[in-house]
């Protein structure tokens, strides 16, 4: 019994045994293949967050992103150039392309700003948000610039093969002629206004005039430069001394234009000058009426301030006959006491009071609103703004679109005031 009983749990023994470790083997396996699992999807995830997000911190982003967005801004102005030469030299037809990619370029520039203002004003807690906008900023500018590097390739590639040199050095010609004369009628306007202006009111204009001067006379010596080196046969070596002259003129032709307009919005700004006096002395006798029967001593308080503000700043644009005077800064008391006013008397007006006070200050306010992104242009124009001048300067200007676009005439209102607030803080930031 005994001796056929020991072979038996032997066997069953190492059966036993065989599948104790059939089984750690296994579990080991498993083991193994699911660590292997978790740390593959764990790279994968690691690196697929960092093909989204990048490694570059948000400030190394923010960088970059300012510095394409200067880039594009200052790369769209000269395509503009670019494009006036191109079409004085291939014709419209040619570069109608450069003018559709240009034209986008300047659509994808003013999304680029229009996603800047929308990450400056989010929470700095929103790191997500704030780095997808910047992120699409980027990539905005990117593709605005890889495009308009495009044309360029192609335009001088063009130019090395052109041989109608002279047909192009004649039709600049003739467009300087023509410039000259206007900027002559310009600079008549100009020397009548400095009898009435102060001289900080015709600063815009003056500056713009004397650079419209300055590149016409670099124009026209250019053109004489090429003239002598044309030759008769079609080959010339004269399209850089061409583009020089092109670039001048369109500058000056810019400039000529630019002193006109602030020509106009300075006697623009003077009658909506007269207009908003007139709305004043009519809030001024509601909210006296307001400030006889306010509802509690803060409120009439608020309203008596308001009033105080008011009065002075018709007695600081009071007109004078024998004194210069700057209708801007004129504007801009009226219309900065007319927004203390319009907040005190919020409460006592109603619907129609309202509209009926934001069709009278809509004018003014608009011609003000104008006047200052004109300024900041001229400002951004001559370079060196930041990003952040140039992003509150786009900002003023989608704000005065909006204005222009909005039938109601307290949102309207309440639009050209952001657009003014935007404006200032974008001289502000391009001047310091």
């Amino acid at each position: 019994m005994f001796s056929l009983g020991l072979p038996l749990l032997v066997a069953t023994d190492a059966a036993d045994v065989v599948r104790g470790t059939t089984i750690a083997v296994v579990t080991v396996v498993v083991l193994v293949l699911a660590v292997g699992a978790v740390a593959f999807v764990a790279l994968f995830r690691r690196g697929g967050d960092r093909g989204i997000r990048g490694t570059a911190s948000q400030s190394t982003l923010e960088s970059r992103a300012a510095g394409l967005l200067v880039a594009l801004d200052d790369r769209v102005r000269e395509a503009d150039l670019e494009l006036g030469f191109a079409v004085a030299q291939f014709g419209a037809e040619t570069a109608r392309d450069f003018a559709n990619a240009l034209a986008e370029a300047r659509d994808q520039l003013t999304e680029a700003f229009r996603l800047g203002q929308q990450r400056d004003e989010a929470p700095s807690t929103a790191d997500q948000r704030r780095r997808s906008l910047t992120l699409q900023m980027t990539a905005l500018c990117e593709k605005a610039l890889a495009s308009l590097d495009n044309f360029d390739a192609s335009f001088a590639t063009r130019r090395h093969n052109e041989a109608a040199a002279a047909t192009t050095e004649q039709q600049l010609r003739s467009e300087v002629e023509s410039l000259r004369e206007r900027l002559a009628t310009v600079a008549r306007q100009l020397e009548t206004a400095e009898h009435d202006y102060t001289d900080e009111a015709l600063t815009v204009a003056r500056r713009e005039l004397a650079a419209g001067q300055t590149e016409l006379a670099a124009a026209a010596t250019a053109l004489d430069a090429a003239a002598s080196s044309i030759s008769p046969t079609g080959v010339n070596a004269v399209t850089d001394t061409l583009r020089t002259a092109a670039n001048s003129l369109h500058r000056a032709q810019r400039a000529a234009a630019a002193t006109a307009q602030a020509l106009a919005e300075i006697a623009e700004a003077d009658a909506a000058v007269l207009q908003l006096r007139d709305a004043t002395r009519t809030d001024l006798h509601e909210a006296r009426l307001a400030a006889e029967s306010a509802p509690d001593p803060q409120s009439g308080a608020r309203v008596l301030t308001a009033i105080a503000a008011n009065e002075r700043a018709l007695e600081l644009t009071a007109a004078e006959s024998d004194t210069r005077h700057s209708p801007l800064e004129q504007l801009e008391l009226l219309n900065d006491a007319g927004a203390e006013l319009d907040s005190a008397l919020a409460t006592a007006r109603n619907q129609q009071q309202r509209f009926e006070h934001a069709r009278a200050a809509y004018q003014g306010t608009l011609v003000a609103a104008r006047s200052q992104i004109s300024v900041v242009r001229e400002l951004v124009g001559r370079g060196g703004a930041s990003a952040r001048a140039r992003t509150r300067l786009a900002e003023a200007e989608r704000q005065l679109m909006i204005a222009e676009a909005e039938t109601d005439p307290v949102e309207a209102l309440d639009a050209i005031r952001r657009s003014v607030t935007h404006a200032r803080d974008a001289d502000a930031l391009a001047r310091y």
